[in-house]
C-alpha cells in the first residue's frame, strides 16, 4: 500500500473510510464553536489549529480505531498523535496557499539538543522545528470530509519532494508542470509526507471543502520532550 508513499511522498487510498468513523469525525467537527475557528480578515473562518487540543471528544477518535490503526500500519511502530488541524474552505474563505513545506510541530517540554531549532508560541501552543529525519519519518493522514475535485482547491504537490528541507527559494522555483493535483471524494483518505512540497489553488467553483489534516510520528523523541 506505501510503495508510492515512500517513492513519491502521498498516496491515496483505494479505499474510503467507512461511515460510521467517518460519521464519528464529522459530528465532533461540526459542533466546534466559531470561537475556535481562526478567521480571515473579512471574518470568513476558515480553520481550526491544533484541533485535537480545543476539542477534547476528538482525541480519543484520533488515538483509537481506524486512523491510528492506518499509522502503525505505515510507520510499522506503535504511533502518536502529534497534531491536527480542521481546514473548512468557504465560499467566502477562498484563497491561494502557495508552495511550501510543514516544517513545525506542537511540542511540550524542552531539550539542550541543538538539532530541534525555531523555536516559537502560537496562540499559546509551543512549536518546534525537529531535525530532518524526524521531519523524514512523519505521516500525515488527510481525511476528506466533503469532496473534494480539482476545480475545488484540492491539494497540489511535487512528487518525490520529500526527502529533504529545502530553502523557501527552492521552493519558489518548482515550476508549474511539476504540481500534480490530488483530487478525492468525500471520506478518502490523502496519505503524505509533511516535508513533500504542496499547494492549493484557490477554487473555481468553491463549494465547501472541509479535510481534517492529522500527523503521526512513531519517533522515539529526546528527553523532555513530548508530543501534545
Amino acid at each position: 500500500m506505501n510503495a508510492r508513499l515512500e517513492l513519491d511522498g502521498f498516496e491515496l487510498l483505494d479505499r474510503a473510510m467507512s461511515f460510521e468513523p467517518l460519521a464519528a469525525l464529522q459530528s465532533v467537527l461540526e459542533a466546534a464553536p466559531q470561537t475556535a475557528f481562526r478567521q480571515r480578515r473579512n471574518g470568513s473562518t476558515y480553520a481550526i489549529r491544533n484541533v485535537h487540543l480545543e476539542l477534547s471528544d476528538l482525541r480519543p477518535l484520533l488515538e483509537r480505531g481506524y486512523l491510528i490503526s492506518l499509522a502503525n500500519e505505515i510507520l510499522k511502530l506503535p504511533a502518536a498523535l502529534v497534531s491536527a488541524t480542521l481546514f473548512d474552505k468557504q465560499p467566502g474563505a477562498n484563497w491561494f496557499v502557495p508552495p511550501h513545506q510543514d516544517l513545525f510541530v506542537p511540542i511540550a517540554g524542552a531539550t539542550d539538543d541543538p538539532r530541534w531549532t525555531n523555536w516559537s508560541m502560537k496562540a499559546g501552543v509551543r512549536y518546534v522545528e525537529p531535525p530532518v529525519e524526524v521531519q523524514r519519518e512523519l505521516l500525515a493522514v488527510r481525511v476528506h470530509l466533503d469532496a473534494c475535485p480539482g476545480a475545488n482547491g484540492a491539494l497540489e504537490v511535487v512528487p518525490g519532494s520529500h526527502w529533504e528541507r529545502l530553502s523557501e527559494e527552492s521552493v519558489a522555483e518548482f515550476t508549474e508542470d511539476v504540481f500534480q493535483v490530488c483530487p478525492a471524494g468525500q471520506g478518502e483518505i490523502l496519505l503524505m509526507r509533511p516535508l513533500l512540497v504542496h499547494r492549493s489553488r484557490a477554487a473555481e467553483l468553491p463549494e465547501r471543502r472541509r479535510v481534517l489534516h492529522v500527523v503521526y510520528s512513531a519517533t522515539q523523541l529526546p528527553d523532555g520532550l513530548e508530543w501534545t
